[in-house]
């Protein structure tokens, strides 16, 4: 995990490739548990799941997911203080992805079984030619070109497949995974790495779905004797190589888990702590690298009484080894009450880890309302530096707030000045990238915050 901080700087003295850091370096706690909450605009009373940019900045919303309701898409571009309605059929839209910089943007329609794309950040949108399935996941590479669909099944009633599209939606083929009743889907930054549920099962496939492989059938060790599991939600990191898997037990709904593999799905640890007691795990959200995660459970339907059921957001800066409630959201069951838990429907995390967004519904008595909120830290990004032809490449992932590198021959606060150029994005790895002209002598480089 990237650590959160203010500033973080780096030397290299005469080209050698030695590399020291500054600005006080602490242990990894959790950046997400000890903030607050900050509520934005909730542009519906009916949201559900939601994507977001690398940065967390932009940010994609469905509609209509709650109670079949219906609804349609929303984006955002200033994370979450305005919104703007897609250009879409009213419907249940389900699934939504975003590429790193929020340009190629992804959702789908259950009920009819549409898949919609957009590349210009939800201005407009275009319906894509593929077969009339149960669309349930949806993913997108760092870069927006490969484009992955899962269909649960076909209107008419056979499994449905894995669909993937290398240009950004224009054109659509079947992949290789066998016919299935697909549901969540995740994939890596280059799109090469992709991760599928089907039931109870983990496929992985290492080349863009030509061929895949069961890579793990979850079984949490504390189900239920007779019970079975099922695949509910799956994440990625940047380079492919962290997992995880969030699950549901198929009659014992209190319990759930959530599986994580640390080397591309060869093996999977399930984790036993904190879990218990959701009833599933609706969605799980990583960082870049993998190491800060959360996890929540979904909206079950209303208790007889009106109210709904509380559940959990749940989050690890330890890549899911260890687990800890997020802090408390004010929600209106009964009005006024302030709770860990809420009833979530939907989470995004920026590359970082250093900001979540999240989505949950409150209220009682069948007046219910949609509520999205943010937790920010200050990231602290660490730089890192490498030997270029004539020059040196230092890179820092990207930061969910705005920082600037800047340039000192010595470590004077008074003598830094901005390296000019604008970073590049390397979207295999979700990493700013600036080339800088090789010193004659020492020079020491930062990222400072200019917010």
């Amino acid at each position: 995990m990237e650590a959160c901080s203010k500033e973080s700087s780096v030397v290299m003295r005469h080209l050698l490739v030695g590399v020291a850091f500054f600005g006080g370096l602490s242990a990894a706690v959790s950046p997400l548990r000890a903030q607050t909450w900050v509520e934005m605009t909730a542009p519906s009373t009916n949201i559900g799941p939601i994507a977001c940019s690398a940065d967390g900045s932009k940010l994609v919303l469905a509609g209509g997911g709650w109670y079949n309701q219906g609804g349609v898409v929303y984006v955002s571009h200033d994370s979450g203080a305005t919104w703007t309605a897609a250009d879409v059929p009213v419907g249940w839209w389900d699934a939504v992805a975003s590429s790193a910089d929020g340009t190629t943007l992804m959702a789908t329609e259950l009920l009819r079984g549409l898949v919609y794309t957009s590349n210009d950040s939800g201005a407009t949108w275009s319906l894509n030619h593929l077969p009339v399935e149960l669309w349930d996941g949806v993913a997108c590479s760092a870069d927006g070109t490969k484009l992955f669909a899962a269909g649960a099944q076909t209107t008419n009633g056979p499994p449905g497949g894995i669909y993937a599209s290398v240009d950004s939606g224009k054109t659509w083929f079947q992949t290789g995974a066998p016919a299935a009743a697909w549901a969540p889907l995740a994939c890596s930054a280059d799109g090469s790495v992709i991760v599928a549920g089907e039931g109870a099962n983990v496929w992985v496939s290492t080349n863009s779905g030509a061929s895949s492989r069961l890579a793990y059938a979850l079984a949490p060790p504390y189900i239920a004797t007779g019970d079975s599991t099922l695949c509910m939600s799956l994440a990625c990191s940047a380079d492919g190589t962290r997992m995880a898997a969030g699950s549901a037990a198929r009659y014992y709904y209190p319990w759930a888990g959530i599986a994580s593999s640390a080397d591309g799905g060869g093996t999977w640890t399930f984790s036993t702590n904190g879990v218990a007691g959701m009833y599933y795990v609706a969605t799980v959200s990583y960082s870049a690298d993998g190491g800060t995660v959360a996890a929540v459970g979904p909206v079950p339907a209303p208790t007889p009484g009106g109210g709904l059921p509380l559940c959990r957001l749940l989050l690890s800066s330890d890549s899911g080894a260890s687990w800890g409630e997020a802090p408390a959201v004010p929600w209106l069951q009964p009005p006024g009450v302030t709770s860990s838990a809420a009833p979530w429907t939907g989470a995004a995390m920026s590359a970082d880890g250093c900001k979540l967004v999240a989505v949950y519904m409150s209220g009682c008595c069948g007046v219910y309302a949609g509520a999205v909120v943010t937790l920010q830290t200050m990231p602290r990004p660490a730089l890192g530096i490498a030997r270029a032809a004539g020059g040196l490449v230092l890179s820092w992932i990207v930061p969910s707030m705005s920082f600037v590198l800047q340039e000192s021959p010595d470590l004077g606060r008074t003598s830094w000045t901005d390296v000019p150029g604008a970073p590049v994005l390397d979207y295999s790895t979700l990493r700013n990238q600036m080339t800088v002209p090789a010193p004659a002598g020492p020079m020491f480089y930062r990222l400072i915050s200019r917010q």
